[in-house]
């Protein structure tokens, strides 16, 4: 899969352009706050119509525009194709080869980016909440139909929660009300648990390899995750139960954690609970891995995650990697660099200075500079 062309308008600061990215490694370097990550950020909402920093589309929008818009000309298997958005402060509208796309879904599949940002190189030790977000950008890489499902359990969750805090209805009405709710949040629930499982369970041996390869320390490095209400035993996250199943449990689980959820206006079972955690020799990484790593453990988790992805889709993604050479040390940085070596990949990376990109052939270089971007002769 190959990004011929990006084109912006209105985005963020980046001034109106037409890039035409070289096939390898296209390096974008700049100062803090030129708008490097604004251009890795326009290329990633225009393959995924979401921003990887924040949830309102106007943030989008430059402050001297009344609307953004960015387009991506994409190759892939010898078949082109041109994918739009314009971005307005309440609604966005979505193109595919010129036409209107219904449903959504058919949007995606052929366009896929992986984004490696220094944030993601504290998640390890994170909050629980950042390592579920952290999970679930890497299943919606893979699946993109899990983001419809994840948003649905979001609205349903965030209406439950509304009635177990409304301290006006009658218990009659209200028992009604949560009755109702339970049974679609166990479905909704049942659906991410079984997206995220499956998923952890295709990555976890290329993850455990790609981090020997980097650490050479034969200490194994492990993924575990605890299912919130008990709906999954420890010994089923490799060999899972039917979605059918996993809805029944979350059920009960729920009808079980009314009066608890009630007492504290809040729902206590859910997918919104539930903890991954990133092991070292069978411990939490969190509490017990160096600082080096914990970040090479998110380094394999993105070579896994990448390798992942081009076995599934028969297809490399492009990846997307925002000055996060500069964040590692000198040994992690070579092993990086290698990787993008031997592999297919398209990469766009954004740095403070060239000379930190260790990449010398296939290269195109661009200057970034108050938003706007050149290509260096």
């Amino acid at each position: 899969m190959l990004v011929r062309a990006l084109k912006f308008a209105g985005f963020r600061n980046l001034a109106p352009a037409s890039l035409e990215p070289g096939p390898r490694f296209n390096v974008f370097a700049g100062d803090n706050g030129q708008g490097k990550t604004n251009l890795l950020e326009a290329l990633y909402v225009v393959c995924t119509l979401r921003s990887f920093r924040s949830s309102r589309l106007k943030d989008l929008i430059s402050i001297h525009d009344e609307q953004a818009y960015v387009g991506a000309r994409v190759a892939r298997g010898g078949l082109e194709r041109r994918y739009e958005l314009t971005i307005n402060a309440r609604s966005r509208v979505v193109r595919l080869d010129n036409k209107a796309v219904r449903p959504i879904a058919r949007y995606f599949g052929n366009f896929n980016v992986v984004l490696f940002a220094p944030e993601d190189l504290l998640v390890a030790k994170g909050s629980p909440g950042e390592r579920r977000r952290f999970l679930d950008r890497a299943v919606f890489t893979l699946e993109p139909a899990f983001l419809a499902v994840a948003q649905d359990f979001e609205k349903v969750l965030k209406s439950r929660n509304v009635v177990l805090r409304d301290e006006q209805l009658a218990t009659t009405s209200k028992e009604e009300m949560l009755a109702v709710y339970d049974h679609q949040l166990a479905k909704l629930s049942a659906q991410i648990l079984l997206a995220r499982l499956e998923y952890l369970n295709r990555v976890h041996d290329i993850f455990a390899k790609a981090f020997e390869e980097i650490t050479r320390s034969g200490l194994p490095a492990s993924l575990s995750y605890d299912a919130s209400g008990e709906v999954v035993e420890k010994s089923e996250s490799r060999a899972l139960p039917t979605l059918e199943d996993l809805e029944t449990r979350y059920l009960e689980a729920m009808m079980s954690s009314r009066r608890a959820d009630l007492g504290r206006g809040s729902t206590n079972v859910g997918p919104h609970r539930d903890i991954l955690l990133f092991e070292l020799a069978g411990q939490a990484a969190g509490t017990f891995a160096s600082q080096g790593q914990l970040r090479a453990m998110i380094l394999a988790w993105k070579t896994a995650e990448m390798d992942l992805l081009a076995k599934v889709h028969e297809d490399p993604p492009a990846l997307l990697l925002d000055d996060v050479s500069s964040e590692l040390d000198p040994k992690r940085n070579e092993y990086l660099f290698e990787f993008l070596r031997e592999r297919d990949n398209q990469c766009f990376i954004s740095t403070t200075h060239p000379k930190f990109v260790l990449l010398e052939e296939d290269r195109r270089d661009f200057s970034v500079e108050s938003g706007r971007i050149e290509l260096v002769s």
